[in-house]
């Protein structure tokens, strides 16, 4: 289910199962820390993880919040360079570590791995470039409207619907604060957007969210506060 290995035949899938090695993590765990040695790829098998970096003044910004089928650390992993990010454990979590000697070799031994690791770090590229556009252009109720459409990496990933997530969670993820984000779901709630029940927060238009996410407009408002 991981595309690095996907279409493998039998022999390659029992030579990466022998060579990932299981590590679990209490909730609220550190798993590997930004700037340290690489920590190799790692695969979540359960739980949820956290990929987050943290600025001079302590803020966090999420990166990434990963259900498994997902794999991250990558980048590291191939070019065996320092982590670029932190990793936590939310919940319980149980992972397969993959060291950088170990994929490097298979790599080695595997054009077909190779040429799919090519595609996948191609992928991560993208992935950031439309996180870097994002952040550069779009304002925060178009993003927030990007995550509850699930129509980038945020959605994909966070779990079924981010209506679970805090506001907290979604400040961290949107790289703003807890007070802008209260802001912009009331305002996506008042134009009739999402409608909010108890702490649950729903998609009531979804053509109207697609709008917002394409233009930076809220339907029927003028102008919209970044």
């Amino acid at each position: 289910m991981i595309p690095l290995f996907a279409g493998m035949d039998a022999e390659s899938l029992a030579r990466v199962e022998s060579g990932a090695h299981k590590h679990c993590y209490r909730k609220d765990a550190d798993i590997f820390a930004e700037g340290e040695s690489c920590a190799g790829l790692h695969v979540v098998v359960n739980g949820l993880v956290r990929l987050y970096r943290l600025n001079a003044e302590g803020r966090l910004h999420t990166l990434s919040l990963l259900r498994p089928p997902s794999m991250f650390n990558e980048v590291a992993a191939v070019d065996g360079g320092a982590n670029p990010f932190n990793a936590a454990a939310v919940t319980a979590v149980e992972v397969r570590v993959i060291s950088h000697e170990t994929l490097r070799g298979w790599m080695a031994s595997d054009p077909a791995l190779l040429n799919r690791t090519v595609a996948v770090l191609a992928h991560v590229n993208r992935e950031y470039l439309e996180r870097l556009e994002d952040m550069t252009f779009r304002t925060i109720p178009s993003r927030l409207a990007k995550l509850f459409l699930h129509e980038t990496m945020y959605g994909d990933q966070i779990a079924e619907t981010p209506s679970s997530l805090t506001q907290e969670d979604l400040a961290s993820i949107l790289g703003t604060t807890r007070e802008v984000v209260g802001r912009a779901l009331r305002s996506l709630v008042s134009a009739g957007l999402l409608k909010k029940v108890g702490r649950m927060v729903y998609v009531v238009d979804r053509e109207g969210l697609e709008h917002l996410a394409a233009t930076n407009e809220i339907p029927g408002v003028l102008e919209v506060n970044r």
